[in-house]
This record gives structure tokens, sequence and C-alpha cells, in this order.
């Protein structure tokens, strides 16, 4: 595909749907994820309402409420779009031009450039995952977090608030806790999306605002209307 004209960054409930979104208009579209078994994977069954016309909306099935079906939908129909790359890798700094982001690093080491960069990291920027007395370097449960990103974000300046979230127990997973980093909010501009320090550099998500699965879907849908916007 070469150069995307947008690259999102965490294949989470808002990076999907934006990415949904931009690759059905004809947007080119990268959508990173550390792992393909974990693109929009519920903790907790998706409850509606949903946005309508959402990839929330359209993955969501009552009649089969089970969380590894709902991701299996999910990425089938992201996989379906052919405007829209999805692909694991795992993102460790933004590749700079000036002050203009072109596309970020990889632990794999090919880079990966874009005309746009978002950043949908969610809970996974400077992360601890707690069970019991045991913590680990973990955004989520058996997800590793981005300790090179964010490092790499400190050294360009950004400030960070802590934020903790709770994922109660489950028949079949046991409940944590998780301690995480998001955006200051003066970094970001919630009207544009825009993580103010560098050009063409959004921010998306958990990383930088809290909310359902039904609010980051929204969230997703209303940055990729401002990139059409931007991209004419």
């Amino acid at each position: 595909m070469g150069a995307y004209q947008v690259l999102i960054v965490g294949a989470g409930f808002a990076g999907s749907e934006a990415a949904y979104r931009l690759a059905r208009e004809g947007v080119r579209v990268g959508l990173l994820t550390q792992s393909l078994d974990s693109v929009m994977m519920p903790f907790l069954p998706p409850k509606p309402p949903f946005p309508p016309g959402s990839l929330l909306e359209r993955a969501y099935d009552p009649a089969d409420p089970r969380l590894w079906a709902f991701h299996a939908r999910a990425k089938y129909l992201l996989e379906a779009e052919r405007n829209l790359h999805l692909f694991q890798a795992t993102a460790t700094g933004l590749l700079l031009e000036g002050s203009r982001v072109v596309g970020v690093s990889t632990w794999e080491g090919p880079p990966v450039e874009a005309e746009r960069v978002v950043l949908a990291v969610g809970s996974f920027l400077g992360a601890r995952l707690r069970i019991g007395e045991v913590e680990e370097e973990a955004g989520r449960l058996s997800e590793a977090s981005y300790p090179d990103l964010f490092q790499h974000l400190l050294a360009l300046g950004f400030r960070f608030l802590e934020r903790e979230g709770e994922v109660p127990e489950t028949p079949t997973t046991p409940g944590y806790r998780v301690r995480y980093h998001a955006f200051h909010p003066e970094e970001w501009e919630a009207a544009t999306f825009r993580l103010k320090r560098l050009e063409r550099l959004y921010g998306l998500g958990l990383c930088v605002r809290e909310g359902d699965y039904a609010l980051m879907s929204q969230e997703g849908l209303r940055l990729a209307e401002h990139l059409l916007h931007e991209l004419g």
C-alpha cells in the first residue's frame, strides 16, 4: 500500500471504529495492533444502544454474545475493507520531519510511513497490571504495554496523568487493576483530536479520555469525520 494517508496505532474500539469509517470512505488506512488476536476484543459483553451504522453495531449479535465471537466478527469486517490494512507490529516511537509526524518506528524493524498518525493506545502507555500481589507491565490481561513508545513520548516533552481502571472477575478470567498514563488534557485538543505538540498527530480513546464501548465507538466516528474534512 505504500505510505498510508492515516495510520492508527491501536485496534481497540475507538481505533478500529475510526479505521473502518475512513476506509469505507476511500481513505488508505493502516491499523496497527500488537496482537491480531485482540482486535476490538471486549473484556465484558458490549451492551446497546450503539452509534447507528458503526462497526460496533455491525459486529454485535445478540444471539451470540461470546466475546471471542464478537472479536471475530469485528476483525472480519475490518479485513474485508479493501482500503484498510490491518497488521501486527509494536510501535516504539514517532518518525519526525521537523515538527511533523510522518509515521512510526517499530520493534520489528521496518518503519511505517503515513501522512497522519493517530495514537489510540488505550491503557497501554506506562501501564502496570496487578492481580492480587502480582504486578506486570501490561495494559490488559496477557497484553503487553508500550514501554518504548511511552518513553519516546516523554522524551519529546509530552505530559501525562496517571489513571487507574478495574476489570471485574468473570467466569473465565480473574479480576485485575491497571494503572496507566493518559495524555494531560492540555496536550490534547478535544474538538480536533490533535496532540498539539506536533503536527499531524492525534489522540483517540482511553489515552485521552475515559468512556465505555459506545462512547469509544462514537469518538472513533467523530475523529474519522474530522479527518475526512481535513483530507478533503
